[in-house]
């Protein structure tokens, strides 16, 4: 059975629907793999697992389960795994929303009281204000994104909110019709689409506030293609294309900057692309075996030479039904 993936990772493949501004440099993104980094503590993914009802349906049930680059479990004992709709009611279906941060340190989401709250890993628990979300909204329509380092929260709930998740307090709010689709490299700015006239797509970048600072309609290579990211400089776009070619796109000249191929693993899904250095591009891709259990591969790219590696590939526990990556 393929994977449901939460709305935070489709959004990421769709948008396309799934990540210092002064000298951004690659932070480390082995998650732990260095021999000696206490990194290995980092989430890798989130899991819920699938149980099945009369009939041969199954559900997601029990705890959400982060799972570390060492392989070992820890059951988030206090958050809420399925959602709850504007009636108040749990819905069989549907997961409660969640993420990870891409250096795998912080998750959001929502306790069993209710309360959307950003959990630091060997830290503490920081709650969003309680009008975080608009009154009676369906949990399974909100969808949650961290930036890279954790240090910012959007929340996406017909209007995007961004949050500092240190202090819990409101930053911005991008205008209406907005569709947020990533944080820049950095966490400093916010890359969002929204349809123009005739069909176009028109992105624009934003600073934290909601101040929009960048707008430009890309061509159809842009477009009709994904996912892709933003850097940390404001202005370049990684771009998938075809699926077998990332290209750089400057948001400022409207100009293709040029690209390279690269080799994905066979029949994988790419839902999630970031920038985790100035010259990096990271990729996770999943794959759904028969049989088997979902597996994920995350490549480093270089997009001005080409050069691609492996940083990770892991398998989910077998029994995920649905699951929430990290994202760079």
């Amino acid at each position: 059975m393929k994977l449901r993936i939460l709305a935070a990772i489709a959004v990421a493949m769709a948008m396309l629907g799934v990540q210092g501004a002064a000298a951004y440099a690659d932070p480390g993104h082995d998650h732990g793999q260095s021999h000696g980094d206490s990194r290995g503590d980092a989430i890798r993914y989130a899991s819920a697992q699938g149980c099945p009802k009369k009939g041969g349906e199954v559900v997601p049930c029990g705890t959400w389960r982060l799972v570390s680059h060492k392989g070992e479990v820890t059951l988030l004992k206090d958050a809420q795994l399925r959602a709850v709709g504007a009636d108040g009611k749990p819905v069989d279906y549907a997961v409660a929303p969640i993420a990870v941060s891409g250096d795998g340190t912080r998750v959001a989401y929502f306790t069993k009281a209710g309360r959307l709250v950003v959990r630091t890993m060997k830290g503490g628990v920081k709650p969003l204000p309680a009008d975080a979300l608009p009154a009676r909204t369906n949990q399974y329509d909100v969808t949650l994104q961290l930036s890279d380092d954790g240090a910012r929260l959007a929340v996406i709930a017909g209007r995007v909110q961004l949050f500092d998740t240190a202090t819990g307090g409101r930053l911005g709010t991008l205008p209406k019709l907005s569709t947020f689709v990533g944080f820049s490299g950095d966490g400093e700015r916010v890359l969002a689409s929204m349809d123009g006239d005739e069909s176009v797509v028109e992105l624009h970048v934003y600073d934290l506030s909601g101040r929009r600072l960048l707008s430009d309609t890309p061509p159809q290579l842009v477009a009709a293609n994904g996912p892709y990211a933003l850097n940390a400089d404001g202005k370049t776009l990684a771009v998938l294309v075809g699926g077998t070619k990332v290209t750089l796109y400057d948001l400022a000249t409207s100009q293709v900057l040029g690209g390279h191929a690269i080799k994905l693993p066979k029949e994988g899904t790419v839902h999630k692309v970031d920038w985790t250095g100035d010259n990096q591009v990271t990729l996770h891709v999943s794959q759904y075996p028969e049989g088997k259990a979902t597996r994920m591969t995350v490549l480093q790219h270089d997009p001005t030479s080409g050069a691609t590696r492996v940083r990770d590939t892991y398998s989910m526990l077998k029994d995920t039904f649905v699951f929430a990556a990290c994202g760079g």
